[in-house]
């Protein structure tokens, strides 16, 4: 699951450089998902209801910090956030299927 960085942006040749590095920054953010969703789906077994699963305030709250986390990287905060609303949405619904099957 780790990145393991060839060159720095700045030391990039070419462009093929810069796609090969973005390349391997996505799969390993997309493994760092996949793991997360492995966390998601362990989680509905401490879950009583669908409305344990579904844990409005802790979704916001969570939006929030990865907001915050965004903004002090540098990034749109907002962007960030919309990206992890739709991406929980998703693991939610999934989630509660898991729920669903207990």
């Amino acid at each position: 699951m780790a990145y393991n960085q060839i060159y720095k942006p700045e030391d990039c040749h070419g462009i093929n450089d810069i796609r090969t590095e973005i390349d391997h920054i996505d799969y390993a953010v997309i493994q760092l998902l996949s793991a997360r969703f492995e966390y998601v789906k362990a989680a509905s077994k401490f879950k009583m209801n669908a409305k344990d699963v579904q844990a409005n305030e802790r979704f916001n709250s969570m939006l929030e910090k990865r907001k915050q986390w965004a903004d002090e990287q540098g990034l749109n905060g907002d962007v960030i956030k919309s990206l992890f609303c739709e991406l929980v949405k998703y693991f939610i619904a999934e989630e509660l299927k898991e729920f669903e099957q207990k």
